[in-house]
């Protein structure tokens, strides 16, 4: 008589067999993942080492089809930050900005990310459904850029006017104090649109810079290329207390702080700087160290003032002695600070109409640029 196997004995091997196929499945599932990410990773190796390089832009130039997105490159420089972002085999939006060499590329396949940092490709697990495809550049202080701020496009230099009073058409600004959290950029106009003008005609600082308020908006009344602040700017230094409020501005004024910023002058407080706090631009003291034409590192933030050649400036012009800041001075009522054609930050009384004038600051999308 022939014997079959008992109920028990069926039981172990279907118990053995849950044992190996719980030990087996994550292992071949693991041998499936690390396939498709190796797949993925020789992928993005394949298109980094077509992009990813310092000759960028000429790759693009000769094979444009290799972006199956859009790309934008505003002046044709040797090397280009680069992102690229989407899913493959789509690969998104890809947008090129001058960045110095070629850092920080990134490429989402499926998902995962790879990021490139110029000499190899790591491979993390991400989910690139929400990643942003825009790249943020970071303007040095200084850096000129030629815009309308009428049409809101950008224009060329040999279009660009920087004449005193000039308030329209394509003109010259400068970046300032720029940051990568940012996806708009600071740009102080390169000369004044309106050459002298009271700051507070009251003689008291106490309210705020009324008269330059009321200019500013005057001269920038017809920039329709740019958007309206939404902004404000508030001081209370123990002698002026008032908020300057935006909302209805096209473009600000630059603050004493801010100057501050762009030179280094980390000694200098706005609530409390007295009248020992002046400083010339370069040297962050009272040592003028700047006496030639074009010899200030900071000419751009006071070209077209009187007599500034002698302190460093590339053009002078003798219809004004620089600009007003919105900041009133913190240690009198008749003081607020102005950027000076003798290439300082300095104070000057609020009701003098003679000597300081509008430099108006806008802010851009840097995609606009």
């Amino acid at each position: 008589m022939k014997k079959g196997f008992t109920l028990i004995e069926l039981l172990a091997v279907i118990v053995i067999l849950a044992i190996i196929a719980l030990i087996a499945t994550p292992m071949i599932l693991g041998i499936i993942t690390k396939a498709k990410k190796g797949a993925a990773e020789a992928s993005a190796y394949n298109y980094i080492e077509t992009v990813g390089t310092k000759t960028v832009f000429n790759e693009i130039q000769k094979n444009p089809s290799i972006l199956k997105g859009t790309y934008n490159v505003d002046e044709l420089k040797d090397t280009y930050k680069v992102t690229i972002k989407g899913t493959y085999p789509t690969l998104g939006t890809v947008t090129i900005s001058e960045k110095g060499n070629v850092t920080n590329a990134t490429l989402c396949i499926n998902n995962y990310e790879i990021s490139y940092d110029g000499k190899k490709a790591n491979i993390e697990a991400d989910n690139c459904n929400n990643v942003s495809n825009e790249t943020i550049v970071v303007y040095a202080n200084g850096t000129a850029i030629y815009f309308n701020p009428v049409t809101g496009l950008t224009c060329t230099a040999g279009e660009a006017i920087s004449t005193t009073g000039t308030k329209t058409g394509c003109m010259k600004w400068y970046t300032f104090n720029d940051n990568e959290s940012s996806n708009t950029v600071n740009l102080i106009l390169d000369h004044n649109t309106t050459a002298t003008v009271a700051w507070n005609s009251s003689n008291s600082n106490v309210s705020g810079p009324t008269n330059i308020l009321t200019q500013l908006a005057s001269d920038t009344s017809s920039w329709a290329g740019v958007p309206t602040r939404t902004d404000s700017y508030s001081v209370s230094n123990g002698k002026a207390t008032y908020t300057i409020n935006y909302n209805t501005y096209k473009a600000r004024l630059i603050t004493a702080s801010e100057i501050a910023t762009i030179t280094g002058n980390s000694s200098f407080v706005e609530a409390t700087a007295y009248y020992d706090a002046w400083f010339y631009l370069d040297s962050n003291n009272q040592t003028q160290t700047a006496t030639t034409t074009g010899a200030s590192n900071y000419a751009w933030l006071f070209d077209y003032t009187d007599d500034c050649t002698s302190y460093g400036c590339n053009i002078a012009d003798a219809s004004n002695g620089g600009y007003w800041t919105s900041t009133a001075f913190s240690g009198d009522t008749y003081y607020a600070w102005d950027v000076n054609c003798g290439g300082n930050l300095n104070y000057w009384g609020v009701d003098s109409p003679f000597n300081y004038g509008v430099r108006p600051v806008i802010t851009i999308l840097k995609s606009n640029l």
